[in-house]
C-alpha cells in the first residue's frame, strides 16, 4: 500500500515517481532541494544517490520522523530543517523537488 497525502489521495510508490522524473541518473551527484518534504519519503530516497540532499518542511513532527528514519538507514548524505523554503539562504542545488505538498 502506498502512503496517503493529508487529503487522502493515495501517492504511487516513490521508486515510480522518481522513474517518471527520470530516474536515478536524473539525481545522481547532485544537490538537491526537497521543499514540504514531510516525512522524507523523497528525500530518504535520493540520499542514496545524490551528493547531498537537503529537506525541509515547517512541521517539526514530520521532521523529526524523517531525521529518525535517516539515522536508522544510515543515511548521512541528507539534511532535514524545520522551515520554510521562502526562508533559505542557502544557494547552489542543482535541482528543487516540490512533491506531494499542497495535496
Amino acid at each position: 500500500m502506498t502512503p496517503e497525502t493529508p487529503s487522502g489521495r493515495q501517492r504511487p510508490p516513490i521508486s515510480q515517481e522518481i522513474r517518471a522524473l527520470g530516474g536515478a541518473r536524473v539525481f545522481r551527484g547532485k544537490r538537491v532541494l526537497d521543499v514540504g518534504a514531510g516525512a522524507g519519503r523523497f528525500a530518504l530516497a535520493l540520499a542514496k544517490v545524490a551528493a547531498e540532499t537537503l529537506a525541509i518542511e515547517p512541521d517539526p513532527g514530520a521532521v523529526a520522523m524523517a531525521r529518525a528514519a535517516a539515522r536508522e538507514a544510515g543515511l548521512s548524505r541528507v539534511r532535514f530543517r524545520v522551515g520554510h523554503a521562502e526562508e533559505l539562504r542557502e544557494a547552489g542545488y542543482d535541482l528543487a523537488l516540490f512533491s506531494w505538498s499542497l495535496c
